[in-house]
């Protein structure tokens, strides 16, 4: 089976530097987003590089969509080896104004279909003894109310790479984080995607720690 990682909740920044650095290396990329333009953009652009890709549009959120786009993709790369969950519910809203109902749809988001996802390729992953890869953020451990319901999703995000890194092992799966401390911007000397994109390869290689901070 051919390498191959397949990210979800792909777009500009974090992910295209992830798909990039893993495309160099000789992945075949497939993507996953709601927005299909960005996913084209982003295609085309990794086509340009000679990395070979494919692209499924579902929104992360919704179980079925996103079930029917994995299976998709799972068929044209010839199997997954590596899974990058990098969707999140990215909003800012006080926590004290939060409802029963967004929190858990948002927890859906950034957590249960992180672990459902990876449940799906279970079986490819420990055929080619992969990889499943999350993205965390500083949110985790420096919480801001401002941006309640996406810090609980990345606490609870973090605490997932830590269980499924234990569950997994056995397997022959690697699973890990990587915590984002700052924002992501193309040019910044310390958090740009392709520096981070670097962090997450070399904690993917050395498959030894289930979290890097950056």
């Amino acid at each position: 089976m051919s390498k191959s990682i397949l990210i979800i909740g792909a777009g500009p920044g974090f992910s295209t530097g992830v798909a990039e650095k893993f495309g160099s290396e000789g992945y075949t990329v497939g993507l996953i987003s709601r927005n299909e333009e960005k996913l084209q953009t982003l295609s085309d652009a990794l086509s340009k590089k000679g990395i070979t890709n494919y692209f499924a549009v579902a929104d992360a959120g919704d179980q079925s969509a996103l079930e029917h786009a994995i299976s998709d993709l799972k068929t044209q790369l010839g199997g997954v080896s590596v899974l990058l969950y990098n969707a999140a519910a990215l909003k800012s809203k006080d926590i004290w104004t939060e409802t029963t109902d967004d929190l858990v749809q948002d927890f859906k988001l950034n957590v249960a279909h992180a672990l459902y996802s990876a449940q799906l390729l279970h079986d490819d992953l420990k055929a080619n003894e992969g990889a499943v890869l999350l993205t965390g953020g500083g949110l985790s451990k420096n919480p801001n109310p401002q941006y309640g319901s996406l810090a609980l999703g990345k606490a609870a995000t973090l605490n997932l790479a830590l269980q499924l890194n234990k569950r997994l092992k056995a397997d022959g799966i690697f699973a890990g984080t990587i915590t984002i401390n700052g924002f992501i911007r193309p040019y910044s000397p310390t958090h740009s995607p392709d520096i981070l994109a670097g962090k997450l390869w070399k904690l993917f290689q050395n498959r030894t720690d289930a979290e890097v901070q950056h």
